[in-house]
């Protein structure tokens, strides 16, 4: 059985702090191994792990030091039928083609089994710069780790498998998302991250994604994470990936089942999703404000965590919806002022520049002009508190906490306006120490140019600002410390996140 003393000294914690009685999660068990349901989401054909050889390794292997934590990463091939989807003349989704793939996934695991909490992350890699963009687990690999969970990362997109076969033609050369679409009846301009000349098709990644996770499910040989009990599996994507959930969860999961029709994702976690992304790439575009791109009833639990750079750039009070304890509709969007949709923390973590290099890519740090200062925001603390919770809130029941808007004026005009502090930092929002007790302006975009505006900014105060708000170090130091054991106390924040923070501000030099 898994060691899960941790889950459960958590839970212990979450049961004090919220006066519930302690009850006994019930576990999920593995379906009929090795043979693809007749009835739910098929379960598909896994090969692996792929050998990794002087001459040939995963492309985006982590830089982590994994061994620390007694952690191993695997990459899997694994191959299907997925079915293109469209909305038909009712609104209702239907099936315009099905057609085979082989996808991949990179896990990174306990090795052994006594550390699996039973709770799996997977991730939509981000697939915006054409490569595998792990964004999820740069940003809470240690928050995974620290519990036990295990990670996986599922290639999104034709555009990054042709990376990837670029970055290795004879390891990738099976992986295939061509289309099914006979080609009488393809688009002049296909989008959604499919290949101009219509050969392959982005809509695959539907059943893409909900096969990966029937196969985790699985407890026969097609399961990635054999010798693991898997009992949930909770979806994520960052960025344009969380735009693809969000169309999942609206059109998709409700397909997305299990032989005696459990779930195949018991909850996700959103993280800056901005784009309203179609069912194929030639289906009809759906407009910015179409109600399908707000999160609807009939789902599993959703967190939604919103950066201020997506507040600012698309006017995101407009997509809101209220939080909600529904049955079906379990719902939390969480709007984080300070915090930016790219940060310097991820960005360390990226593939290596040589991996980069053989698959056709140059990356480095962007070069924004305005104050020459990246924004250092730590929207991972914020990540790591909600995989806690969303675990919680799955497995028993504990709701997580409900945060405020971030405030504007003129809502629903074009001048409408952040509401800034007299530090200009935005009012409203998820509450934290580093814009409560501040010691600079955070700016939600940058210039020049749109990866610029992805990343904003920080102004540091000056001195004499620094000493007039805080005369002394512990001026500045006691209300920060005060206001983390707060966050930590309302679980914004991990107990082993807080103590980190409260150490950095224990030691740190403000007001000097």
């Amino acid at each position: 059985m898994p060691d899960t003393s941790r889950k459960r000294r958590r839970f212990a914690a979450l049961v004090a702090a919220c006066g519930l009685a302690l009850t006994v999660g019930i576990a999920v068990h593995a379906d009929d191994p090795g043979h693809p349901s007749d009835r739910g989401t098929p379960v598909p054909h896994t090969i692996g792990p792929i050998p990794v050889t002087p001459a040939s390794h995963p492309f985006g292997a982590t830089s982590v030091d994994l061994a620390t934590y007694g952690y191993e990463e695997q990459e899997f091939f694994y191959s299907g039928t997925a079915n293109v989807y469209d909305y038909g003349a009712a609104g209702k989704v239907v099936v315009r083609a099905s057609g085979p793939y082989v996808n991949r996934l990179m896990v990174l695991r306990p090795i052994s089994a006594r550390r699996f909490s039973g709770s799996v992350l997977v991730e939509l890699d981000n697939m915006t710069n054409r490569w595998d963009l792990e964004k999820m687990w740069y940003s809470d690999h240690d928050q995974l780790m620290r519990d036990g969970d295990a990670y996986v990362g599922v290639t999104s997109s034709p555009m990054t498998v042709a990376s990837l076969k670029a970055f290795d033609p004879t390891r990738y050369a099976s992986l295939s998302w061509a289309n099914p679409v006979p080609p009488a009846q393809r688009c002049a301009s296909p989008d959604l991250n499919s290949t101009p000349d219509g050969s392959t098709e982005g809509g695959l990644a539907w059943d893409i994604l909900s096969q990966a996770g029937a196969a985790l499910k699985n407890g026969g040989r097609d399961n990635p994470l054999r010798g693991l009990d898997v009992e949930r599996l909770y979806a994520t994507g960052y960025s344009q990936s969380a735009g693809y959930l969000t169309r999942y969860i609206n059109a998709i999961s409700s397909r997305a089942t299990l032989a005696d029709g459990r779930p195949v994702y018991d909850g996700y976690l959103l993280g800056a999703d901005v784009l309203s992304i179609p069912l194929n790439s030639c289906s009809a575009a759906i407009p910015q404000a179409d109600p399908r791109n707000v999160i609807q009833p009939g789902h599993q639990p959703v967190i939604d965590v919103q950066t201020q750079t997506d507040f600012y750039n698309l006017g995101g009070f407009e997509e809101e919806r209220a939080d909600s304890d529904a049955p079906g509709d379990g719902y939390r969007l969480y709007q984080v002022p300070g915090s930016s949709h790219s940060s310097e923390y991820t960005t360390g973590l990226v593939p290596f520049p040589a991996d980069l290099a053989r698959a056709g890519f140059t990356y480095s740090y962007y070069n924004c002009t305005d104050a020459g200062y990246s924004n250092d925001f730590p929207l991972w603390y914020i990540f790591n508190g909600a995989i806690v919770n969303l675990d919680a809130w799955v497995r028993h029941g504990i709701a997580p906490p409900h945060a405020g808007r971030i405030q504007v004026t003129g809502a629903g005009t074009p001048n409408w306006a952040t509401v800034l502090d007299a530090h200009g930092n935005a009012v409203g929002g998820l509450r934290t120490p580093w814009v409560d007790v501040p010691t600079q302006t955070y700016f939600p975009t940058s210039t020049p140019g749109f990866s610029c505006s992805l990343f904003g900014h920080r102004v540091p105060f000056d001195k004499a600002t620094l000493l007039a708000l805080y005369p002394n170090h512990g001026a500045y130091a006691i209300p920060f410390i005060a206001e983390t054991q707060q966050v930590v106390r309302d679980r914004w924040i991990t107990p082993e996140d807080g103590e980190a923070i409260i150490n950095v501000a224990a030691n740190s030099s403000v007001p000097a």
